[in-house]
């Protein structure tokens, strides 16, 4: 499509294209600044390694050789599997639904850290307002707690065979996340591209109803004139001869 043919074309339809336009500029820039905006929030937790008694130890306190050391995550050999287990669960559909009783955002995500490997877990949430955000995120971060605790335990594990968590990275503040805004503008935009294009065409189909009318008169006053203008139309005599008085019919008399 040629650039310049589609401005001229709005600009032939200016008065059709202009206010659809105006409205489409007005409505991006109301959603920009007034809409609904969306907040951030993230957290961060290492997953450290128990420290489970040596035989020194065990020798000098036998009593430690007691305890339930059957922790399911010890006997992987896989680091990552607890990690990996426990962002499962906290991306699970019964997380959303808990956090949508309780007043707070939905929209979270929980995911390995430190370029998707390791026994780091990052946890980001989103609300409608910085406040919300940080509500979901420090409750997205007891949950992921109580996770961790609960599929450790599941054999009756000492707390001492189990691994622990330290926050390494606890949010602050919510930051704006801009993207949602600018998603939301876009479409708008795109909205109002929809309503230029459809008003270029009704003003379109206006001009050439407009063209048409103007023919159909053209026409219909050309062809009244051309039966005007017809010598056959009726008019003549029958005879095919002009009237003429009676005096002037009579032949001349012969005066000798």
């Amino acid at each position: 499509m040629d650039p310049l043919a589609v401005i001229r074309t709005i600009w032939r339809m200016k008065w059709f294209a202009f206010p659809a336009i105006i409205l489409t500029i007005a409505a991006a820039a109301a959603v920009y600044l007034y809409g609904p905006r969306t907040y951030e929030s993230t957290i961060s937790y290492a997953l450290v390694n128990p420290k489970i008694p040596s035989e020194k130890e065990i020798d000098l306190d036998p009593s430690l050789n007691d305890l339930n050391a059957d922790n399911p995550y010890l006997r992987s050999s896989d680091p990552n599997l607890i990690a990996n287990v426990v962002i499962t669960r906290l991306n699970a559909p019964g997380t959303q639904e808990h956090l949508k009783q309780k007043g707070l955002g939905t929209e979270f995500l929980a995911n390995p850290g430190v370029g998707g490997a390791g026994l780091i877990v990052s946890i980001t949430a989103s609300g409608e307002t910085e406040e919300q955000s940080l509500a979901t995120i420090y409750e997205l971060g007891t949950l992921f707690e109580e996770n961790l605790q609960a599929i450790q335990t599941i054999n009756g594990a000492d707390e001492r065979f189990l691994f622990t968590s330290i926050a390494v990275a606890e949010p602050d503040r919510a930051t704006e996340k801009l993207s949602s805004r600018v998603r939301t503008v876009i479409m708008v935009a795109l909205a109002g591209v929809i309503l230029i294009f459809g008003s270029i065409s009704l003003g379109t189909w206006v001009e050439s109803a407009k063209k048409n009318r103007r023919r159909r008169a053209a026409e219909a006053a050309a062809a009244a004139d051309a039966t005007a203008d017809d010598p056959t139309d009726g008019t003549a005599d029958p005879e095919g001869t002009p009237d003429t008085k009676p005096s002037e019919r009579r032949s001349p008399v012969d005066t000798h």
